[in-house]
């Protein structure tokens, strides 16, 4: 059953893949969504200097029964999908491990991005038995000093700790580090992906751009990043680090970023009110995002609403005349955003995503 479900996520990635393409060509919904995700809760426990989300509170989230009755309705129409899932912090919300086990039990690949603090020796065990499949953990640099300074609480011993974990326990997940390119982070991002990759030894490593602070109006102002105190201050030296970790990439080493990404980030750092973007952002066609109170958009910054999972099947969404009314308004966007979210991976990497979960999982 397992190895026909992978072999059905396969074929499905690769169809829709080409649908897509001829969606952006013509300019006319032809293709499914093949990135959902979710910001499956608001609350953070974390004090997050380049945050603020972590001074929200919970309001009207989706329940897990909700969360169930929507991820049926996604299976069914989409077939085997990619979950990614963030918050908040995902493993803060209530039920999420159930959320997680309904997932790998009707067959939807799960990605969760998190701070670590949750994962006790408990959590760990709790995740060999019911995923997620892709477990991406913020570190932000290779010292307990800088990171601890960064996330406002010490987290540092907390990430290392479970993924030795995971590891020793001979976890099948795909284990990542995710770092925030800062002020605090950028001079050491090659030291920290080399750390993160051969001596925690991680199956990925991704660098992430500072953008507006988080649950404040910060992106509403074209200077914002000329008084944000973690804008990083030495071009030159940044791009000096993106470089050398372009050239890693092409030595083999499992950077996650795609090449052209971190071509973008030096311009993006050099002016982010440039537009940097590789190529035209793909989301109006391939993604499905949903926050903790079930509203859908297409893209997190341009945040218009295009439904509701509570009311609203997410095919009818999609579909929708008002969906198609908000692609119009995305078209031709200029806006210098450089987040990972931005573009469709290509049938290349998608690929090769298949093939890290096989050799890991035993599929």
């Amino acid at each position: 059953m397992t190895l026909l479900r992978d072999i059905e996520f396969a074929v499905y990635q690769g169809s829709n893949h080409l649908a897509q393409r001829l969606s952006y060509a013509t300019d006319r919904r032809l293709a499914k969504p093949n990135q959902v995700s979710v910001l499956i809760t608001d609350i953070c426990a974390a004090r997050c200097t380049m945050c603020e989300m972590w001074k929200l509170q919970e309001n009207n989230e989706l329940t897990v029964d909700e969360w169930k009755h929507s991820l049926d309705q996604l299976r069914e129409w989409l077939g085997p999908f990619f979950l990614v899932i963030s918050g908040g912090e995902p493993f803060q919300k209530r039920g999420f491990f159930d959320i997680l086990a309904h997932c790998r039990q009707i067959g939807i690949k799960t990605k969760v991005s998190s701070n670590g603090m949750y994962l006790t020796e408990k959590a760990c065990d709790r995740i060999l038995e019911v995923g997620p499949d892709f477990l991406s953990l913020s570190i932000d640099h290779l010292t307990r000093e800088v990171h601890d300074k960064v996330r406002g609480v010490p987290l540092y011993d907390r990430c290392v700790a479970a993924i030795g974990m995971l590891q020793d326990k001979g976890s099948k997940i795909v284990l990542g580090v995710a770092t925030v390119i800062m002020e605090e982070t950028y001079a050491d991002l090659v030291p920290t992906a080399l750390w993160a990759l051969e001596e925690l030894k991680v199956d990925r490593f991704l660098v992430q751009p500072l953008y507006p602070t988080f649950a404040t109006d910060e992106a509403m102002a074209p200077d914002w990043f000329e008084h944000n105190p973690h804008w990083p201050r030495n071009a030159e030296l940044l791009e000096s680090q993106l470089e050398e970790l372009r050239r890693l990439k092409r030595a083999g080493h499992a950077i996650w970023n795609p090449d052209e990404h971190l071509v973008a980030l030096s311009y993006y750092f050099r002016d982010p009110r440039s537009h940097p973007r590789p190529d035209e952002c793909m989301v109006r066609y391939n993604a499905f995002n949903i926050d903790p109170r079930g509203d859908v958009m297409f893209c997190w910054t341009v945040d218009d609403r295009a439904g509701n999972l509570r009311t609203q099947h997410p095919r009818d969404i999609w579909e929708s005349a008002h969906a198609q009314q908000i692609r119009d308004k995305m078209k031709g966007c200029q806006a210098p955003c450089l987040l990972n979210c931005y573009r469709g991976r290509s049938l290349r990497e998608q690929v090769g995503l298949f093939k890290l979960f096989a050799g890991r999982q035993g599929f």
